[in-house]
């Protein structure tokens, strides 16, 4: 059996989907999914995380889930006055559908289209619809159609917040052969050649990356698989000990409770859509019990 609620937290609607499989949290505020815990009993625990000093006041994104980074990744290129990663995590997103499937799994389809507060800061009339799916595993659809006559650009990125028992003592690996760009080291560059150990702080960016990724927990006793179709590129933060500083929404000390892992279409990994074409950034998640 499967089941939707719809509930409230701080000023923020909170939609829990309960199934045969797992329980899945998602706030239509930026159509951020915030948690996703399989009830494999192997694993109860959560494989996302949100700061315990999240804001859900609906003023800005809530920290940590799965917040959606669109049009652009980052700052944007011009203009530093504009909201950092897009700002579609920073809209209210609509609830079309709620299909509980033949499987036992639940699908949510939640969109947002261009409006006249968007053409002020982008010019473009677009749809973007969020498909996920609650089953064994954790499936996030971003479909972009282009409703414009002209030519889109755009970067984008599922900016995953991963509960990890120890940042210090993680590996990602999956990311070898990528081009690596180290933004805390000058945007230095080079081919990664073996798999990541983590020594925060760490923001990096893995270009011509678009296979899947691996995350080996030794504290959790788990290993995250991190699948993607749509996507070039990868980038891996946890601001580390110094730079959590400067985050009001996240405690000094809960740096090493999480770690990013992005899939996306990043930096010169950009995405072009032609006049009415679509594009399908797609992430699958789910979690099973690490082999050292």
């Amino acid at each position: 059996m499967s089941s939707v609620l719809f509930d409230q937290q701080g000023k923020l609607s909170v939609i829990t989907v309960e199934n045969d499989f797992a329980t899945a949290k998602i706030t239509p505020y930026g159509a951020n999914v915030l948690s996703f815990i399989p009830r494999s009993p192997r694993n109860m625990a959560d494989l996302l995380w949100v700061s315990p000093a999240a804001r859900f006041d609906g003023r800005q994104p809530v920290r940590g889930g799965i917040p959606i980074c669109w049009p652009w990744f980052g700052k944007h290129a011009s203009d530093s006055t504009l909201p950092a990663h897009g700002f579609v995590r920073n809209m209210l997103w609509q609830l079309d559908q709620v299909n509980h499937l033949e499987s036992g799994a639940t699908e949510l389809s939640l969109s947002i289209e261009s409006s006249d507060e968007s053409l002020k800061i982008w010019p473009y009339l677009f749809h973007l619809q969020l498909v996920v799916t609650v089953a064994e595993s954790l499936t996030l659809r971003l479909v972009t159609t282009n409703l414009s006559d002209h030519t889109m650009v755009l970067t984008e990125a599922f900016h995953s917040y991963f509960k990890v028992g120890d940042a210090s003592k993680v590996t990602v690996s999956g990311l070898e052969g990528s081009v690596h760009i180290d933004t805390l080291s000058a945007m230095k560059r080079s081919v990664q050649t073996k798999k990541l150990f983590l020594s925060p702080p760490m923001d990096s960016v893995f270009l011509n990356h678009a296979v899947d990724a691996k995350i080996d927990d030794v504290v959790l006793s788990r290993q995250i698989s991190v699948r993607k179709q749509g996507s070039s590129s990868t980038v891996v933060w946890n601001p580390g000990s110094e730079i959590v500083k400067g985050f009001k929404d996240i405690s000094n000390e809960a740096w090493p409770e999480f770690l990013c892992v992005e899939s996306g279409n990043v930096f010169e990994d950009v995405v072009t859509l032609l006049a009415g074409e679509k594009h399908e950034l797609k992430l699958e998640l789910f979690s099973d019990a690490f082999v050292r």
